[in-house]
Order: C-alpha cells, then sequence, then structure tokens
C-alpha cells in the first residue's frame, strides 16, 4: 500500500520516492523529510516501486535491501536497466546487510550511497537535501536551456520567414517586372501644365510606341506631333479638361517615327499633395491596335455571312427557276427540229440559262454553301473555259497568256477536286495578280502533270509521294517581302487598302487545296513579282466523263428500266420539270410536295428510289424525310437534289450503334453511313446528270434490306 503526506503533488517540483516494507520505517523517514518541500511517495515492495517509475520521475530513491520477493539489490538493478529511470540516484538503507560483501554488492547496482539502520535523521535529510538541491537546479538548467532553444528556434524561425518574405518578394517583382514588360502598357507621369509634358515613362514605350522614353521627355511637343490629325483637337481638349474631373480616358491614332500608325487608349488620373493640390499626373498608355483590329474584322467577317447568307438564299431560290426553265428548254429543243429558227432560239435560250447556272453556283461557292464534291476534271478545259471571263476581269492593261503542255509532252493527267472550288480559286489568283500590277503587266497560267518521289510539306500541308497536276499562275507585279509572305494565307490578313480586300482570298484557297490533298508553292521577289504553283491530286481514272456518255442528254446505259421514282419538291413547277425528266428516262414517277404526302404514298406502294429536294420549308427537311423513308422501307434507295444544303447534312450515326447491314440490323443505326453515301445532285441539272445520278443510285447503293424481303 502506498501512502504520501503530501496528497497535492502537482505543486512540488520534487518527488522522492521511499521502498520499505516495514510502515513503521516508512512513516519514520516521512516525517524526517517531510519539511524539505519535496513531494514523498511511498512503496511497500520492489513491484510497487517499479509502478510509480512507470507514472513519473523521482529526484532520490531511499531503498531498503531486504525485502520479501523482491529484494532491493534485484529492485535497483531493474531500475538501471530502464533507460528512463537509469540516471535517479540510490541509497540503501538496511539494518541487516552490513558486510563489504553486500557494501560491494550495493555500490556495484548503482547505489551512490550505502545507510544503516537506525539512520540518523539528520544525516539522511542532509544527504537527502544534497540530491533534492542538485536536481531542482539541474531543472532550473535544464528549463533555462530550453527556454534558449526555443528562442533561437524561434529567432531562426522568424529569420527563415523573413528570407522566405523576401524571397517572395523578389520573386514576385520579377513576375510584375516581366508582365509588365511584356504587356502592351506604359506607365507615365507628366506635368499638369499646359502641353501636359511627361516626367516619365517606362521601360515599354519604345516597345509599344517605337522609340525610346528620352525622345518624349526631352521633346514636350514630340507625344503631341504624332497624334493623328483628325483625332488631336479632341484628345487635347479632353485631356486640358482633366483639370476639372481629375480622371480621363480617352482613345486615339498615334504614328510613330516608323510610320506605323497604332491605336492607343491612354487613362490617366490627377495626383494630389496632403493639401488636396495636384501636383501631377500618373497614367497608362495602351496598345489597343490588335483589338481594335480584331473588331473591325469581326464586324467585316459578319458583314461577310450575311452578305453570304442573303447570297445563298438568292441563289437557291435562282436555282429552282433555271432548274423550270432548262428543264422545259430540254422537253422543248427535240421538238423543235422542224423548225430550225424556233429551235437555234430555244438552243440560245438554254445556254444563257446554262450561264446563268455557272453564276449561281460561283455566288454560292462565294457564300461558301457548296460542299466540296471531288471529280475528275481536266485542268487545262477548265483554264481555257474560263479565259473570257479572266480577260474581263483583267481589264485591258494585263496581257494573259494561258501555256498549254507541249505538244510532244505527255497528255495533261485529270485532277480530282470539286470543279466549282477549283475555279474559285483560279479566279481569286487572277484577280490577286491584277491587284498586284495596278499599271498593267503579264500574267501568266500554265498547267503540267508533276510527279512528287517522296512526301511533300509546305504552308501547312502535307501529301504522299505520287501524281498531282501543277496549276501555275505568275505575275509580274509588285512581289511580296518575306514578312507579308509569311501571313499571305493567315485569314483577314491583306496589305490592300481598307476597302479593296478582305484577306479572305487566300485563305480559302489555301482551304480549298488543303481539303482537296493537295500542295500550295509560293515564289516572289519584290519588284519581279509573284507565282502560286497549286499542285492537285490526280484522278483514279484520266477521264473527265464515262466512255459514251453524253454531256447533254442521257445515254442508253442509264435509261431507266420502269423503276418506281418518288419525286418530292415544295415547288410545283420544279416537281413538275423533274417528274417529267424522270418520266422521260423511262421511269414510273410518283409526285408529292413535301415530307409528309411522300411518306403516306411509301406506305401505299412500292417504290424503288426516293428523289428529294434537301431544303423543303416547314415540317421535314429532305434527309430528315430520307431518315424516316428508310425506316420504314429499308430496301430503298435515295437520291437528293439542292440548289443549297443550308447546312443540312446527314445525320451522324447513333452512339454505339452496329454499322451491319444485315437483314436483322437496325435501319437507324446505319442510316447516317447510307445518308452520307447518297448522292446529291445540284440544281439546276440536264438531262444527262439526272440519268446519271438515278442509274448510279439505284444500281450502286447497297440497300439496309432486300426489296423482296420488305415487299414480302
Amino acid at each position: 500500500m502506498t501512502t504520501d503526506s503530501h496528497p497535492q503533488p502537482d505543486k512540488a517540483d520534487v518527488a522522492i520516492l521511499i521502498v520499505d516494507d516495514d510502515p513503521r520505517n516508512l512513516f519514520a523517514v516521512r516525517e524526517t523529510l517531510e519539511d524539505l518541500g519535496a513531494q514523498l511517495v511511498l512503496a511497500r515492495s520492489g513491484e510497487e516501486a517499479l509502478k510509480h517509475l512507470l507514472r513519473q520521475d523521482f529526484a532520490l530513491i531511499l531503498l531498503d535491501v531486504h525485502m520479501p520477493g523482491m529484494d532491493g539489490y534485484e529492485t535497483a538493478e531493474l531500475i538501471r536497466l530502464r533507460e528512463k529511470s537509469r540516471h535517479i540516484p540510490i541509497i540503501f538503507l538496511t539494518a541487516i546487510n552490513k558486510d563489504e560483501t553486500h557494501i560491494f554488492r550495493g555500490y556495484a547496482s548503482g547505489a551512490v550511497d550505502y545507510m544503516f539502520k537506525p539512520v540518523d535523521p539528520q544525516i539522511l535529510k542532509c544527504k537527502v537535501a544534497v540530491f533534492v538541491d542538485l536536481y531542482r537546479k539541474t531543472e532550473e538548467v535544464k528549463r533555462e536551456v530550453e527556454a534558449k532553444q526555443r528562442l533561437l528556434d524561434e529567432n531562426e524561425r522568424v529569420r527563415r520567414e523573413m528570407r522566405q518574405a523576401e524571397q517572395a518578394l523578389r520573386r514576385s517583382e520579377e513576375r510584375q517586372a516581366l508582365i509588365l514588360s511584356q504587356l502592351p502598357i506604359v506607365l507615365y507621369t507628366a506635368d499638369l501644365t499646359p502641353g501636359i509634358p511627361f516626367r516619365y515613362l517606362s521601360d515599354t514605350t519604345e516597345t509599344v510606341l517605337g522609340c525610346a522614353a528620352a525622345r518624349f521627355i526631352e521633346d514636350p511637343n514630340f507625344w503631341e506631333s504624332g497624334l493623328h490629325p483628325d483625332d488631336r483637337s479632341r484628345v487635347l481638349r479632353q485631356l486640358a479638361s482633366i483639370h476639372d474631373t481629375g480622371l480621363t480616358t480617352v482613345e486615339y491614332r498615334w504614328r510613330g517615327p516608323d510610320g506605323g500608325e497604332r491605336h492607343l487608349l491612354d487613362q490617366a488620373v490627377v495626383v494630389r499633395d496632403e493639401d488636396g493640390k495636384p501636383t501631377e499626373l500618373f497614367g497608362t498608355i495602351t496598345d489597343v491596335t490588335e483589338t481594335r483590329q480584331a473588331q473591325q474584322q469581326l464586324a467585316h467577317a459578319q458583314k461577310m455571312e450575311m452578305v453570304g447568307q442573303l447570297t445563298g438564299g438568292i441563289a437557291h431560290d435562282f436555282n429552282n427557276m433555271l432548274m423550270v426553265v432548262i428543264g422545259s428548254l430540254e422537253r422543248l429543243v427535240p421538238g423543235l427540229a422542224d423548225d430550225p429558227k424556233a429551235a437555234r432560239r430555244a438552243e440560245m435560250a438554254l445556254q444563257a440559262a446554262l450561264r446563268c447556272s455557272d453564276m449561281t453556283r460561283r455566288l454560292l461557292t462565294f457564300a461558301r454553301r457548296q460542299q466540296l464534291h471531288p471529280e475528275p476534271v481536266d485542268l487545262g478545259d477548265l483554264v481555257a473555259g474560263m479565259g473570257e471571263l479572266m480577260e474581263r476581269t483583267l481589264g485591258g492593261a494585263v496581257t494573259i497568256a494561258i501555256e498549254a503542255p507541249s505538244a510532244d509532252a505527255e497528255p495533261l493527267w485529270t485532277a480530282s477536286v470539286d470543279r466549282s472550288q477549283a475555279e474559285s480559286a483560279l479566279l481569286n489568283l487572277v484577280i490577286n495578280a491584277r491587284d498586284a500590277m495596278p499599271g498593267g503587266g503579264t500574267l501568266r497560267i500554265s498547267t503540267a502533270n508533276t510527279r512528287f518521289a517522296e512526301p511533300q510539306t509546305g504552308h501547312g500541308m502535307s501529301v504522299p509521294a505520287g501524281d498531282y497536276i501543277l496549276l501555275s499562275v505568275a505575275d509580274s507585279g509588285c512581289g511580296m517581302p518575306a514578312h507579308v509572305l509569311e501571313r499571305a494565307f493567315e485569314p483577314f490578313f491583306t496589305t490592300k487598302e481598307t476597302g479593296k480586300g478582305t484577306g479572305l482570298g487566300l485563305a480559302m484557297i489555301h482551304g480549298f487545296v488543303k481539303q482537296s490533298g493537295g500542295l500550295i508553292g509560293i515564289d516572289s521577289t519584290p519588284g519581279a513579282g509573284t507565282t502560286f504553283r497549286l499542285y492537285l491530286p490526280r484522278a483514279a481514272m484520266d477521264a473527265v466523263h464515262g466512255a459514251g456518255a453524253d454531256e447533254d442528254g442521257a445515254d442508253e446505259a442509264f435509261i431507266g428500266r420502269g423503276e418506281t421514282v418518288l419525286v418530292v419538291d415544295d415547288d410545283a413547277d420544279v416537281r413538275s420539270v423533274a417528274a417529267q425528266a424522270v418520266a422521260a428516262l423511262g421511269y414510273r414517277v410518283l409526285e408529292a410536295d413535301g415530307a409528309e404526302a411522300a411518306l403516306t404514298l411509301l406506305d401505299r406502294q412500292p417504290v424503288d428510289l426516293l428523289f428529294t429536294d434537301i431544303v423543303m420549308p416547314g415540317g421535314l427537311n429532305g434527309r430528315e424525310l430520307a431518315l424516316e423513308g428508310l425506316r420504314r422501307h429499308p430496301s430503298l434507295r435515295v437520291l437528293f437534289a439542292s440548289g443549297y444544303a443550308n447546312g443540312t447534312t446527314a445525320p451522324e450515326p447513333e452512339a454505339g450503334a452496329s454499322t451491319d447491314t444485315g437483314g436483322t440490323a437496325d435501319p437507324g443505326a446505319v442510316l447516317g453511313a447510307v445518308l452520307r453515301r447518297a448522292e446529291t445532285l445540284s440544281k439546276p441539272y440536264r438531262d444527262g446528270d439526272l440519268a446519271r445520278a438515278l442509274r448510279r443510285a439505284l444500281d450502286l447503293q447497297a440497300p439496309l434490306a432486300p426489296a423482296e424481303v420488305v415487299r414480302g
């Protein structure tokens, strides 16, 4: 059992452990030591003493040697084995073991003293007091050392935080300086005297304004002299009002020594002293040239888009009217064989309508409302056919020379390109050449076969080795310097005066050639002219038309075989002309004025081919009609007609849908792929074009399911 004469151990700064199996001895020792101001912890055995040592630290252990169970020597040895308690001084107290052997064993067990009972109270008290004082001084030294260490640690922490703060501040200042040096902004201070002369300008002045800051400070009139004449009075008047307003924001054009014009946004505020008296002007000058140019380009692009939409809409309606005219004339001409005069007039009207058709095709190309439809094209014939148009475009000051391959050269290969886009690209190059020769000159256009033995790259394009047809357009104009040549194909980049160029021509040519799988090359020397070289891919077959095909009529191989064709168009006249043409080709014809009527006919009777216009107002358009028709009748073939696709494209396959076209496949799963393979016949079309398109759709399109399975 443990007894403690001090029930408030937390108030004592030192503890003494007294171990004795005799309660009387414990009482006597406690009475002797109680006025030392220490916490006295009593234990009746070695085991109990070890438990106390696990709970707290002691300044001294008074240990009886002779105890039942674990004696004092064994207890001392265990105390010395424990790292935390091995430093505690031990004084052995014994009444029995007084010979030298026991004394030696006691010191060997780690004791600092060996006392015999009965112990003189005064001697015991003095000895214990020495260890208590020593413990207290040791603890005080420890506390002082810990306090000093804490101060050192705190000082090091503060110094480390200061270093980190200084480094962060330095990095922040460096970042700010780097950002400011890269931004198109000039910081400045200026006097509030008339003219507002500059006092200070930041290091970015030369980058933003094109000349050193010292130039503005040394010459107070230099900044004002660079103001655009149209802006000068407004800017000076607004800056003069800053005395009343305290701040101002003004935008103006400024011309630097290099002659370049910059759009600047000047924002300034009046700085006042402690008495509120204006002392100077602080402001920023921001170069907003690129922003204003981008805004102008966006406005111009929006205007071009509106013009394109209007042009495309007009071309669509015009194509429908031409469809009626051309179709009717083609029906009329054969019946006038006995009246040569009337036949000649009808043929003249037909040719005029065909020229109008070419014009609408160019309008659609300008409006970018035509999808790219590659076909075999003889570029030599294309250039020759545009000769008259190019001569009118160039005017009398420019001489055009169309150079054909020499007689002994290999016949020109056929290119695989979209004819209308190729014509548009050539016309754009011709117009650019004309503008590069304001005083007149010579324009040379040539075509030739080219074979690349290795892959070629240039201007963001890459083509594999193979056969290509070269279309070269060379002028003798002013040429382009290197910095202009590098940006030649950038959208909206132009060196022409405002109103004389959109900056889109070469960008459209670049897109057309790249989409066609071709390559562009440019050679240009200032004062010596420019040569554009368009390398366009060779067609798989060097034949623009199939053998025996008649451009203006239908070959026997393309005549119908009694198949049923459903003609769908919302325009009654166009539908009537189309139905007559289809019927004349040997097909059974059904007519519908819209999607709803067409679906009703499809459900009532078998139809081999759906021949539908794409753009139809209200309800389903042509592609949506084809979608629903194929869902209901998988054996249906599809042929589209359009004067202007207006963004209605073939639907994408459904997510996760199979592309298997077996009899058990869902038609909706493969419809997107089927419609993308369906041909689109551009209005106005000739009878021969219609005959070939109908035959290809019926013979080459793979149905989703056999017709006999569906009809059975």
